[in-house]
């Protein structure tokens, strides 16, 4: 049995619920599609860099950023915690509306 509590739940509770659905639902014929999970919203760059540090998840020391995204306007932000290791690999970008976002990947596998 999984027990999930704390911050951990609020990450992996929606990457759990969602397993291979799109935000949609079941693409038809029954393939799953892969989609971006939001894991924070900031109005500005710096906001959700703060949003990202300090209110993700508590066991986050830094970010590391890297602007070697292949798609233009999106980098690459790894959350850190102690001893240098991965929490968790975010994509973030300015949105349309001029928002900024962090989002996780969810890759579906058939």
């Amino acid at each position: 049995m999984i027990n999930l509590s704390g911050p951990a739940a609020a990450l992996l509770l929606p990457l759990l619920l969602t397993g291979c659905l799109s935000e949609e639902g079941v693409s038809e014929g029954g393939d799953c599609t892969s989609h971006y999970v939001e894991i924070a919203t900031a109005p500005s760059k710096k906001e959700l860099r703060r949003e990202l540090l300090e209110d993700v998840d508590p066991r986050v020391v830094r970010l590391k950023v890297m602007d070697d995204h292949p798609d233009e306007g999106k980098v690459y932000v790894n959350l850190v915690k102690r001893n240098d290791r991965l929490l968790m690999a975010l994509d973030m970008w300015q949105t349309e509306d001029g928002d900024w976002t962090a989002q996780q990947w969810s890759q579906c596998i058939d």
